[in-house]
């Protein structure tokens, strides 16, 4: 129960992590935008990260309350 209550601890961290990297994203200058976008494509990918880390995070949450609920 400690290790499941220490993922999903530690998912959220992640997550806010990348959220907040997004919102720091238009601070960078525009040249250096452009020119890592055309090689990795950041931005999608960096959308596409924090929607399965929200998801990650949120089904961990969810498990974590049921077995603390029910006390499995």
């Amino acid at each position: 129960m400690s290790q499941l209550l220490y993922l999903s601890i530690i998912l959220t961290a992640f997550d806010i992590f990348l959220i907040i990297y997004a919102f720091t994203l238009p601070l960078y200058p525009a040249k250096w935008r452009k020119k890592v976008n055309l090689k990795h494509n950041n931005d999608t990918a960096t959308g596409i990260a924090i929607i399965f880390a929200t998801l990650f995070c949120c089904v961990s949450w969810i498990i974590y309350f049921y077995f603390l609920i029910f006390d499995l």
